[in-house]
């Protein structure tokens, strides 16, 4: 499906005023708040621009399955799901509705109270039996004209969103002061044009949006190379988190290794609760970022985002429900995604069971059919990182306690071994005698700082716990 997306254009700049736009567009923007951090990594092939993110990415894509709780692991980092699918299946562009598939095992999905579900294929039902018929959503039916029912807001309203992504309802008085703010003056440099917009811009806008501060510009008003890369700077204040938790006083010990000349961190040595730290920050929901950094995550347009839904739930007519609001601006991770050792209040949704209702089973045959699942009471959603198709919360992606990997700076992930650590010490000119080891403490403050390091540099753990005190350091991002 493509949605019309009407622009004002200011030619001298050559820059999007703004948009506006029905609410199609606006559900699609806002349901970016619920999309993981490694989702916008994939649907970048791994060039996300996003500090270290890619990396650690890649370095779960490599790591062999034996540090891992159990196999099923890596595909909930590498493709963690969404705790807000049911909701955003039915958003018009849905850069994310490819991993919108469950599994049911293939002996019992007509039989037994209770049965089983999976969000990962090949996980073993408690019968013996492989996860593997796949279902799917049932999409709704379609909106029909008139209706004032959309995915978050309602379909009676108009909005204007500048080119931060600021979304508001369409008022006279809204337009001339952003015309105003922008310093436009000559009514003749406008232009009027009209664009649509399908899944493969939305996709754009979402990769743009953590990385720039203009995407419909970049997006809709491309320059060569622009695409894809970073528009400008972005400011990292590391020392400046604004955050109303309190600490929940779980600690952590990490080895560092840390060249003292060069005040650097070489690598650390972690074990399994470090690195379900680093690996959670994959599944986390980009509005949960801006909740755990605050208003001032240094990504403006997620910022902007978020601050739009908490304006508009300030009207009744806006935001179709308090559930609504609550998925955008609290958004949790999917069902069993949490860790034990979670050192940052971003939860899961717990044990589930969801109506066989919402589904329609495909199973995959010779000749394709679509067969309506027959009524039970509930599927209840087993954990993956958990062996014996347990549906309880628990578990955390890396083995323990005994684990042991090599992190480096930018947040690389590889078996511990001298030998291979040998080259780093070569990379940045660091004799052995300049090694020194040292162990720092981890908490929530740490987690914070590591997370919005992750999210910008690429010298992760050297900024959180060699850096000296500084008001800000601004990174540039480099261009793929």
């Amino acid at each position: 499906m493509a949605i019309e997306l009407k622009l004002l254009i200011d030619k001298e700049k050559n820059r999007v005023v703004f948009a506006e736009s029905d609410t199609f567009f606006v559900d699609a923007l806002f349901s970016f708040l619920t999309v993981p951090i490694a989702t916008v990594v994939r649907l970048s092939s791994k060039k996300s621009n996003l500090g270290s993110m890619d990396a650690l990415y890649e370095s779960i894509e490599n790591l062999h399955s034996r540090y891992l709780q159990t196999e099923a692991v890596k595909e909930m980092l590498l493709c963690p799901r969404s705790a807000s699918e049911a909701q955003t299946k039915d958003v018009a562009l849905n850069v994310n509705a490819e991993v919108t598939t469950y599994y049911i095992c293939e002996n019992c999905r007509f039989n037994g109270a209770d049965p089983l579900i999976s969000t990962v294929k090949n996980v073993r039902c408690r019968c013996g039996g492989a996860m593997i018929v796949k279902i799917v959503f049932r999409k709704s039916k379609p909106v029909v004209d008139g209706s004032d029912e959309g995915v978050f807001v309602k379909r009676t309203m108009r909005f204007m969103i500048s080119d931060d992504l600021q979304v508001g309802p369409i008022s006279t008085n809204a337009c001339l002061s952003l015309l105003n703010e922008l310093g436009v003056r000559d009514r003749a440099a406008l232009e009027e044009k009209s664009v649509n917009v399908g899944t493969n811009e939305a996709l754009h806008i979402l990769r743009q949006l953590m990385v720039s501060n203009t995407p419909l510009t970049d997006v809709f008003l491309p320059k060569p190379d622009a695409l894809g890369n970073a528009s400008g700077a972005l400011k990292l204040y590391l020392e400046d988190i604004a955050t109303d938790k309190k600490d929940t006083g779980k600690k952590m010990s990490v080895k560092l290794l840390v060249s003292e000349s060069k005040n650097k961190v070489l690598y650390a040595e972690a074990t399994n609760d470090f690195l379900d730290l680093l690996f959670s920050f994959l599944t986390f929901p980009l509005g949960s970022i801006v909740k755990l950094l605050g208003p001032g995550s240094s990504i403006r347009c997620l910022d902007n985002l978020y601050r739009s839904v908490e304006d508009l739930s300030r009207d009744d007519n806006c935001i179709i429900s308090e559930e609504c609001r609550a998925m955008l601006l609290d958004p949790k991770l999917s069902v069993h995604s949490g860790c034990d050792n979670q050192l940052l209040p971003v939860v899961d949704t717990g044990p589930m069971t969801i109506d066989t209702s919402l589904f329609r089973e495909c199973q995959v045959t010779s000749i394709p059919r679509i067969v309506f699942l027959s009524p039970c009471s509930a599927f209840h959603f087993i954990n993956p990182k958990l062996s014996g198709a347990a549906t309880e919360c628990g578990g955390g992606f890396v083995k323990g306690p005994n684990t042991m990997l090599m992190v480096t700076d930018g947040l690389d992930v590889k078996p511990l071994s001298f030998i291979s650590g040998i080259p780093i010490l070569d990379r940045f000119d660091v004799p052995i005698s300049d090694v020194q080891e040292r162990v720092v403490s981890v908490g929530e403050e740490e987690a914070l700082s590591l997370l919005k390091a992750a999210l910008f540099s690429r010298t992760v753990l050297s900024d959180v716990f060699c850096q000296k005190k500084v008001n800000h350091m601004e990174i540039k991002l480099e261009r793929e």
